[in-house]
């Protein structure tokens, strides 16, 4: 072997290390964030990106769609009264800056049919306030969804006590959560903090202590808390 070649290898093996000496680990997703990434659950502004960006896969959602270009001002009421004459929106995501929370001018909307979703499309470029607006197909990312098993709720598992909320208000608290599921048994509940600012991401887990507790909750999907629709799931256990 050349000696360029040899000198090569070398610094291949050599370890990066920080300015204090120590090793530098590239950085791995925890269980934590691996729960997040499903439709409902994972970041809006990563979902855009790969959903509604040109070519970014040939398959669609059949009944959701991606609103762009409304005004920040915009309110999920509002975004609702859009659609009032194509039929019932069952989901609303809104897409928010990560570190204000503030609406970005972005959502997918879920309709209750296939062609409640197609005939949306009409509206495409309808003016909202001074902005018009950009309705389009949301697409799938085949890659993704097996990865993180978009196509599929989570399935309850057995000896886990845990579940998924979703599609909070920026500003619940603790105590909102436990007034809401005060017919349940909280043993703890955690919630999702943006690690720069420290706010709360919009989801929580919850803890419950017995399986009649879990599966009250999970009544509660899609219940208005605090003018927004729920989203409860079951949680995905980490035990082996």
């Amino acid at each position: 072997m050349a000696a360029d070649d040899v000198a090569k290898e070398r610094r291949k093996k050599k370890k990066k290390k920080d300015k204090w000496g120590q090793p530098v680990v590239a950085p791995v997703e925890d269980a934590e964030l691996s729960r997040e990434e499903n439709p409902s659950q994972r970041d809006a502004e990563e979902q855009a990106e790969e959903e509604a960006a040109p070519g970014g896969g040939e398959s669609y959602d059949p009944n959701k769609v991606v609103v762009s270009g409304m005004p920040y001002s915009a309110t999920e009421q509002q975004i609702r009264d859009l659609f009032r004459d194509i039929g019932p929106v069952v989901q609303l995501q809104l897409s928010r800056f990560p570190d204000s929370g503030n609406f970005r001018g972005l959502a997918f909307v879920t309709f209750q049919t296939e062609e409640m979703a197609t005939n949306s499309l009409d509206l495409d470029g309808i003016k909202m306030g001074n902005r018009f607006v950009k309705i389009e197909r949301c697409r799938l990312c085949p890659q993704r969804k097996r990865k993180f098993e978009f196509l599929d709720e989570p399935k309850k598992v057995d000896g886990c006590f845990s579940a998924y909320v979703g599609n909070l208000s920026w500003d619940v608290t603790e105590d909102d959560i436990r007034d809401c599921f005060k017919d349940s048994k909280i043993s703890s509940v955690r919630f999702a903090l943006d690690k720069r600012t420290g706010q709360s991401r919009g989801f929580c887990h919850i803890d419950f202590e017995d399986d009649e507790s879990l599966e009250e909750a999970m009544k509660k999907n899609q219940f208005e808390f605090l003018g927004r629709p729920m989203k409860i799931a079951y949680a995905i256990s980490t035990r082996n």
